[in-house]
């Protein structure tokens, strides 16, 4: 599993340019990265490493390595936007590394370095590697296994994918596990021969270090909450989110198009050749096409679920991309990130989360309250719970309220204090005042 000094040199220098650099320059957005910090950050001060906690309650929606590895980086680092985000920015550059071992191993040693650039090229990964979310952690364990699966490391498999159930659930093991059987039927192209292979993977030691690895957690969780946790997590979080009854992020098939043209934006002009000549580096193609179909199919759809794609993207487009081209695409990306990143530093300036913050932090109002929105990146900084206004009439003359431009409508006698741009829309802070 070696790489040569200089390929690891010029990775690791490419990698924390695309994938760390400038993760500082916007504070924490919401509602996820809020609400990722929160749970980590609670960990670290309580020393309950077991059950995540956001707002002054359990936080079931995920599980907990993303949490344990923040806490980690926030005891290293200081409890800050860039520790925040480095669990990401690591696991993306560790995924790139891992493409260079995948196209070296099973498409071309001399294509190897192309490979992972082309990955840390996908104009994607820039930004879901400077968000506190689980998916770049889910691709890296997820593209390790399948890398270790095929190379025969079994129980080395099974103990990444316990990892990557640690970290994002069930979907860590089942899309590795569909990878890998799209992989090898186009490597084969034999069904009955895929499946026996597939059914190999059940290994039993493996089995076993994949239960003592990841589930160990989930036993915890549901011998002490039951119920409880079983319906929220598995039923309500995954289930739900597959087939539609969980209806936040219901979009039509082709939502994914517009962000894959957006990813492969500095590959535009190899993509039509590459597609054209599939049949010679078919396996990684479907691994991209069995990612890309299965979150096309499922009805909850979200930009990021489509990261897991990419490492066989950047496998199948790296015999495909030439040395010149490839310097041109890296420079053109080195531009381009340095103008997304003078963008991010301007759009913060314009920020509601950075400006309330400070004003909280200074005035420390007894009476907070969310009313129409949620800040959980204010949740997080103020390091304090504040509750939902379910009827404005509840608030008291002195209370300070979030809210959006409609929840205005509701109160009458305020004064706005703060108002600022999110991504969710614009926002404001507000202090009611008494009658006149």
């Amino acid at each position: 599993m070696k790489i040569p000094p200089r390929d690891l040199f010029l990775l690791t220098l490419s990698g924390l340019y695309f994938f760390v650099f400038g993760n500082w320059i916007l504070s924490l957005t919401s509602p996820d990265e809020g609400r990722n910090a929160y749970a980590a950050l609670h960990m670290l001060e309580t020393g309950n490493f077991l059950v995540p906690y956001y707002n002054c309650e359990y936080r079931f929606a995920k599980p907990p390595l993303l949490y344990w590895l923040t806490a980690l980086s926030f005891s290293l680092f200081g409890v800050n936007e860039f520790a925040a985000r480095l669990v990401s920015g690591l696991a993306a550059l560790g995924t790139a590394l891992l493409v260079y071992l995948l196209v070296r191993d099973f498409v071309s040693r001399e294509r190897a370095l192309t490979g992972a650039l082309v990955f840390t090229l996908l104009v994607h990964t820039w930004f879901e590697a400077r968000a506190l979310v689980p998916e770049m952690l889910l691709v890296f364990f997820s593209t390790l296994g399948v890398y270790l699966f095929l190379k025969g490391r079994k129980v080395w498999g099974w103990a990444a994918l316990g990892l990557a159930f640690l970290t994002k659930g069930p979907v860590g093991v089942g899309l590795p596990l569909l990878v890998l059987f799209f992989w090898k039927l186009a490597q084969l192209r034999r069904p009955k021969e895929t499946l026996l292979w597939t059914l190999r993977l059940l290994d039993p030691k493996g089995i076993l270090v994949f239960l003592l690895v990841g589930f160990w957690w989930y036993a915890a969780m549901l011998h002490h909450f039951g119920w409880e946790y079983f319906y929220r997590f598995f039923v309500w979080e995954n289930l739900g989110r597959l087939t539609g009854k969980l209806s936040e992020h219901n979009y039509p098939l082709w939502y994914y198009l517009p962000f894959l043209l957006l990813s492969t934006v500095l590959f535009w002009p190899v993509l039509y050749g590459a597609v054209r000549k599939v049949k010679e580096n078919l396996p990684p193609f479907a691994w991209f096409t069995a990612v890309f179909a299965f979150y096309t199919l499922a009805r909850s759809k979200l930009h990021h679920y489509l990261l897991f794609s990419y490492p066989g993207l950047a496998a199948f487009l790296a015999p495909f991309v030439g040395r010149g081209y490839l310097r041109a695409a890296a420079l053109s990306g080195v531009l381009l990130l340095a103008l997304l990143l003078l963008g991010a530093k301007a759009y913060e300036e314009q920020r509601f989360t950075p400006k309330a913050v400070s004003v909280l932090k200074e005035e420390k109002p007894e009476r907070l309250y969310f009313y129409r929105v949620e800040n959980s990146a204010l949740v997080f900084y103020l390091y304090r719970c504040i509750p939902f206004l379910e009827r404005p009439s509840e608030a008291e003359p002195g209370s300070w309220i979030v809210t959006d431009e409609k929840g205005l409508r509701a109160f009458k006698n305020y004064e706005v204090v703060v108002k600022g741009r999110e991504f969710e829309g614009e926002q404001f802070l507000i202090v009611l005042r008494g009658d006149d």
